[in-house]
């Protein structure tokens, strides 16, 4: 906090302390706001929408750096330093050494290519904030790249943020996995014994005795398919695999042959198309293909033969593609679109031919959201339904 006064005093704009809790906060909070001040009142007003504004006042690092990592321009001051101290000096002497690993790379393609990249880091400078996203772009001048930009953003609060959301969708996941598997014996003894009584006591029981035990273990079965399910999708952030490419193509034909049973008793036909190689989980993107055909299968209309096609179409440029599943079944009203992919929703009550705990399109939109992507619905009651799911072709973080 001295150090951020004697800034003021020396006029050196952009000067900040990190204000965390404690007595001193408030002190902190007003000496920033101080500094604020001190960045814009220097600036006439005939120069406040011009670009040196822009750069001086902008709430974000700014730097320009020669090739080799030289810093020959910075609109903020580093903590310890004034700004004529920056110049010159080395932008990798502001980040941590077992970090130049991994942001080399990502600059010298930069440099290489012209186009733009990021990252996250942890600063190594206090005070000042914790944590920055970092954008790096190319600076050109006669039709050659000369070095790079570097904008650091604020992202100290965010990452906060995220650090509690992961740590309690962790405990979420753990109870949900803990409180499954515990149910599971207490489930197993109810059916073992249901199964015992009717084998050893039926003609006592009687006809009502017996409606009464068939609907106990139902329930048992319901129960225990539910179970299940919760577990799959406490599985898919808890369980998940490290992304590897895996082709789509070979992925569900193996799918389809795991189903053939099912495939054959619902006289099905099962269309496959062109499918790309991708990076994903390759056990979660078969159980979305199994659960998108298997509903298809599931929900088909009567006296009409189930048709289900799975393909997709490469965006090279964007670098995703987008797989279709689309069949021929009962569809649904694209009213309950927002419900569909919740869990515990299903479209039909549990009295319905159509057997099901509501959770595998939960499932399959966590499976995708795991991979950067989206699903999405298209159907027609009495015409069918059409899944779409667009995913990256690579992934960008290790999920």
């Amino acid at each position: 906090m001295l150090t951020l006064i004697s800034r003021m005093a020396a006029n050196d704009p952009h000067a900040q302390c990190r204000v965390v809790e404690g007595p001193l906060a408030p002190v902190a909070a007003a000496l920033n706001n101080l500094a604020s001040q001190l960045t814009t009142g220097h600036t006439k007003v005939s120069e406040a929408f011009g670009v040196q504004a822009l750069v001086e006042q902008a709430p974000s690092m700014m730097m320009a750096c020669e090739p080799d990592g030289r810093i020959r321009f910075m609109n903020f001051t580093i903590p310890g330093f004034v700004l004529g101290d920056v110049m010159g000096l080395n932008v990798y002497s502001f980040i941590a050494p077992h970090e130049h690993e991994r942001v080399r790379p990502i600059i010298q393609g930069v440099l290489e290519t012209g186009e733009p990249a990021g990252y996250e880091i942890r600063s190594v400078v206090q005070p000042g904030p914790e944590w920055f996203s970092v954008r790096v772009g190319a600076i050109k001048a006669e039709q050659r790249i000369v070095g790079f930009t570097m904008i650091l953003t604020d992202i100290s609060e965010l990452k906060r943020a995220q650090t509690r959301l992961e740590h309690s969708n962790r405990e979420l996941e753990s109870f949900a996995y803990i409180a499954s598997h515990d149910l599971q014996e207490p489930l197993r003894k109810i059916q073992t014994f249901g199964e015992r009584l009717k084998a050893t006591s039926a003609a006592a029981l009687g006809p009502q005795g017996l409606d009464y035990l068939e609907r106990m273990n139902s329930a048992s079965v319901r129960m225990r398919r539910l179970i299940e399910d919760l577990l799959t999708f406490a599985r898919v952030s808890s369980k998940a695999q490290p992304f590897t490419r895996v082709d789509l193509g070979a992925l569900t034909r193996e799918v389809v042959g795991d189903l053939e049973v099912a495939i054959e008793k619902a006289g099905a036909s099962v269309t496959l198309g062109e499918l790309p190689v991708l990076e994903a989980d390759p056990v979660q993107l078969r159980q979305l293909i199994q659960n998108l055909v298997s509903n298809a299968l599931k929900f088909r209309r009567e006296d009409v033969a189930p048709s289900v096609s799975v393909r997709a179409t490469v965006e090279a440029d964007a670098q995703r593609c987008e797989l279709v599943v689309q069949d021929n079944g009962i569809g649904f009203d694209e009213k309950y679109l927002d419900r569909i992919f919740n869990v515990f929703q299903r479209l039909h009550g549990r009295s319905s031919k159509y057997e099901g705990t509501g959770i595998g399109l939960a499932i399959c939109r966590k499976i995708v959201e795991r991979h950067n992507g989206s699903i999405r619905a298209r159907s027609v009651p009495g015409e069918g339904a059409t899944f779409i799911i667009t995913l990256p072709l690579k992934q960008s973080t290790n999920r």
